[in-house]
């Protein structure tokens, strides 16, 4: 199957990400990174950045030891934005990887979910930020998040799955 694959620079490396459509984490290790596609009741997907200056992003973070998918992805919902969600779903993994160590691979876990409530703007406790937090349509919002063809693929398939819920 083709997945589609794309080449980035990440700290002065070239990192190769390829996007793949995932129900299941069975047999995924090592997961690095849980983060959320929330959909608003509107149909928007919630995105953020840490200021001005940052690029658009969606809201997510690094696993705890001893967490689950859905803990890891409502922990860090309310630490970077304040927002409570539910109905979490797997709906894939990117898998990065050097572009000279192909076998130095790690996983990235994309999620899509549903908001339960928007509380109030608190600073993120690991850096004291308090993120900027924007609702755009399902249908803009690779005009924010530019993650190119691994990421444009990653938000067509959330909002088909969302769709279907």
């Amino acid at each position: 199957m083709n997945y589609p694959t794309n080449t980035m620079d990440w700290n002065g490396k070239e990192i190769v990400v390829t996007w793949i459509r995932a129900d299941s984490l069975k047999d995924i290790t090592p997961i690095t990174q849980v983060y959320g596609i929330c959909f608003n009741d509107k149909n928007e997907i919630l995105i953020c950045r840490r200021n001005k200056d940052s690029e658009w992003q969606i809201p997510g973070g690094h696993p705890e030891k001893s967490e689950t998918t859905e803990q890891s992805l409502e922990r860090e919902m309310v630490e970077e934005v304040d927002v409570k969600v539910k109905n979490i779903k797997i709906l894939g993994i990117q898998k990065a990887y050097p572009k000279e160590k192909p076998n130095e691979f790690i996983y990235q876990v994309r999620c899509i979910c549903e908001i339960d409530e928007l509380l109030p703007q608190t600073p993120d406790p690991d850096n004291g930020d308090i993120w900027e937090r924007r609702f755009v349509p399902a249908s803009e919002v690779t005009n924010y998040v530019k993650w190119n063809m691994t990421g444009n693929a990653m938000f067509k398939d959330a909002v088909k799955k969302f769709s279907k819920n």
